[in-house]
């Protein structure tokens, strides 16, 4: 179970979860009520289809031959052998298959939007790593998360309950987005040496160390600067306490910014992914004050 709990990479999890709640809260905010059974079945698709594509991640970079003794990175269970790759596949295929029928429910309430939606995120699950063009080999996996794990997400959550596509809904996404391209781009910051090493093609690797650095920060900010539009332009007040939030998190960012890349960059990772989960938390709870006010 510990090797299966490795390969699943909980802390990243928060990913998936934090979206799907803003949604949720701008579903609330239109509806004035949540279908509770939708809502459960489209946290645990995400969550679903989140495992997935850290399953795909390591068993596709094995077979890639892509882990070597220069990642600074968590264990990959399947280049330490600790899971064969028969096994890690048919897992793959199996949390695929889950996601699938998860999906089946929401697809039918979504009609061809959901259906559209739904079937783009299970093949970004795999594509991500896998297929004839690989996004993260491609330095494309910054732009895939800021799309799938932000307004993909927050818009298909929301649609779900309201059939409409809201201009807060698109707007909103972004915040999660953004910080979700900021979780991937610390990834690749990290890896930065074996990644070139071994041909695969990051922002990181493209741009240089200094770049990424900065990229990482420069989400952050859109980040916040996403809550200020919300506050000035829908009048949420009481998602001021999000403004606040990054300076909690301060030695994150100057780790980011300025430490050596080492193994500690994990550690920034996992504080990255829990400052997501508080910015939407804290986002949606704020406009559902605001909007009961």
């Amino acid at each position: 179970m510990k090797n299966w709990m490795l390969a699943i990479r909980p802390k990243t999890l928060f990913a998936s979860i934090a979206p799907v709640l803003l949604g949720l809260a701008i579903a609330y905010i239109e509806n004035n009520h949540l279908n509770t059974l939708v809502a459960v079945l489209t946290l645990l698709c995400a969550l679903v289809l989140q495992i997935a594509s850290n399953l795909a991640n390591d068993y596709l970079d094995a077979v890639r031959g892509v882990d070597n003794e220069t990642r600074l990175g968590p264990t990959r269970v399947t280049s330490m052998g600790l899971i064969s790759v028969s096994k890690m596949k048919n897992a793959l295929i199996l949390t695929l298959g889950i996601a699938f029928l998860l999906g089946i429910y929401l697809m039918i309430v979504g009609g061809p939007f959901i259906i559209f939606i739904g079937l783009l995120s299970i093949y970004f699950a795999y594509g991500y790593t896998g297929g004839p063009f690989p996004l993260s080999y491609n330095g494309l996996g910054e732009t895939a998360a800021f799309i799938f794990f932000g307004p993909v997400a927050v818009v298909g959550t929301s649609f779900l309950q309201t059939h409409n596509v809201t201009h807060l809904a698109v707007i909103a996404g972004m915040g999660p987005g953004f910080i979700s391209a900021c979780i991937l781009a610390v990834n690749n910051l990290r890896d930065i040496v074996s990644d070139r090493e071994t041909n695969k093609r990051t922002l990181a690797v493209r741009f240089g160390e200094g770049f990424q650095r900065k990229l990482c920060i420069t989400t952050i900010a859109l980040s916040i600067l996403i809550c200020l539009y919300l506050m000035i332009t829908y009048h949420f007040v009481w998602i001021f306490p999000v403004i606040i939030l990054p300076f909690l998190f301060h030695k994150t960012w100057l780790q980011i910014l300025y430490k050596p890349i080492d193994s500690k960059l994990n550690q920034a990772l996992a504080r990255t992914a829990q400052y997501n989960l508080l910015y939407c938390l804290l986002t949606s709870v704020g406009m559902i004050i605001s909007f009961k006010v």
